[in-house]
């Protein structure tokens, strides 16, 4: 089949706008922590750990988080530093060590989620929750085709 010159023309619009859309979801979080003691990228591991029903090792954390398991190290490394995390044995691994969130930051990703739930809101303005999942569903699959 011969490649559709408007198909990729759209394509390259939408990634456009997601590149776009990334930056300004960077600096919204980078906001929204000012004053918390942790930057955004500190929040999305802390935000990985803390949204698993188990702890998780680092490497399934970048799993999760598709980033590179060396960068979610020195991140965890340094939310251990601050008391955020704590690093567990692993009954299933040796080297790989579990990490588990604090109280303290337990804590603190409450306290990010109300900061979050009100810029949320704004953020969404008029989108119903049909757009909003739609949206979301057409992301996903387009990230998942570029994984295969």
């Amino acid at each position: 089949m011969l490649p559709d010159p408007g198909q990729d023309t759209a394509f390259s619009h939408l990634m456009q706008e997601c590149f776009r859309i990334n930056r300004r979801l960077v600096t919204a979080a980078g906001q929204l922590t000012t004053g918390s003691g942790i930057t955004g990228a500190q929040w999305g591991v802390l935000g990985a750990f803390g949204g698993a029903d188990e702890p998780l090792t680092v490497a399934q954390a970048a799993r999760r988080l598709g980033l590179a398991r060396q960068g979610v190290q020195r991140v965890a490394d340094l939310l251990e530093d601050k008391g955020l995390i704590v690093y567990e044995q692993n009954p299933n691994h040796r080297r790989a060590k579990l990490a588990k969130v604090t109280a303290e930051g337990r804590t603190l990703l409450k306290q990010l989620q109300i900061r979050q739930s009100h810029w949320v809101r704004h953020a969404a303005g008029d989108l119903n929750i049909e757009q909003l999942e739609a949206a979301t569903e057409l992301v996903r699959h387009i990230g998942q085709r570029l994984l295969d």
